[in-house]
């Protein structure tokens, strides 16, 4: 187990004595101005467009603002450590995700801890993952592919987003998986990397669904799979790798809040169930779909958990495919 795992562990044992979801007393009090949360990317984008519908209905609740800060930069250290280093009152937060507090722990040299310097509030929301093709290859499936793959010489290229992204964990997840020759060309950002998959000069990649929508729908990508164990409702005639015998190419790409250490339990479950009373509004549910993303939300403990879940599989999957840092 990890030393991340470990305190993990301890940090489960002391939420789950949390109330789930309900708003306790402090409710009548807190909170008392407005609150922060600081998200680790630039503004515009998906994620950052449903944080702040999100933010909308929470403010109309707790009858303050939540104020959306953009931190980017640093793979999400800067976000990370300004909340890190606020005071623990539950008035700055922070909107990790599966790369600040799972992936770039074993990626990089961080100057935080994602489970001692964190308290965990709640999940929000995940993003399915799709397999994509050339809108021309003539891969057709996941058989295609492998085939593809023990042919050619050198075997397939798979664009990533960039070191540590789930486009990356994912191909060297399929790697391991199937035993097919396959090579990382790593791109900066998720837009290079689509553009040329859509072109051919890569032969696949791992991409959530809502940012190749639109290659998808002129043709010039084609999806094969997605991951997880069930098909998408969204894409009812696309198998998943679960079912194409592949379970274990499944790397979620979550978000959650969390507050700083030390944050008073009765503050953390007040703005759990602040946060999980915003997801489910339709205001938030319709932006959720429209990026083609997933409301989940859940008590501390289960973010703990699921924390923990991660940081160990992360460990495990970075050191076998030869990524880890140290």
């Amino acid at each position: 187990m990890t030393r991340f795992a470990t305190l993990t562990s301890s940090l489960i044992a002391a939420t789950a004595l949390m109330a789930p979801l309900a708003l306790p007393a402090l409710a009548d009090t807190f909170p008392e101005r407005d609150v922060t949360i600081v998200l680790p990317f630039p503004p515009g984008g998906g994620t950052d467009q449903v944080m702040r519908v999100i933010a909308a209905e929470a403010s109309q609740q707790m009858g303050h603002q939540l104020i959306v800060e953009n931190r980017p930069g640093a793979g999400g250290s800067i976000a990370a450590m300004y909340v890190k280093n606020a005071a623990a009152d539950g008035y700055t937060l922070f909107f990790g995700n599966a790369s600040t507090h799972a992936i770039n722990p074993y990626l990089m040299n961080i100057t935080y801890d994602p489970v001692a310097d964190f308290a965990p509030v709640t999940e929000i929301m995940l993003f399915p993952h799709v397999l994509v093709v050339p809108g021309d290859s003539e891969i057709q499936t996941l058989d295609d592919l492998l085939a593809a793959a023990a042919e050619r010489p050198g075997g397939l290229s798979f664009a990533t987003q960039g070191l540590g992204s789930g486009g990356q964990l994912l191909g060297e997840q399929l790697r391991l998986a199937t035993g097919a020759d396959m090579v990382a060309v790593p791109f900066q950002g998720g837009g290079p990397a689509l553009l040329e998959t859509s072109t051919g000069r890569v032969d696949f990649m791992f991409s959530g669904y809502g940012p190749t929508r639109s290659f998808v729908n002129d043709g010039t990508l084609r999806v094969i799979a997605v991951t997880g164990s069930e098909r998408l409702p969204f894409l009812p005639n696309v198998p998943s790798l679960g079912e194409l015998g592949y379970p274990q190419v499944n790397k979620e790409f979550w978000f959650a809040v969390f507050a700083p250490a030390g944050t008073p339990e009765d503050v953390v479950n007040t703005l759990s169930g602040i946060f999980a009373q915003a997801v489910a509004t339709p205001a938030v549910q319709e932006v959720l779909d429209a990026n083609a993303a997933t409301a989940r939300v859940g008590d501390p403990a289960a973010l703990a958990e699921l924390v923990a879940r991660d940081l160990e599989a992360m460990e495990v999957l970075t050191r076998e495919a030869g990524i880890a840092a140290n």
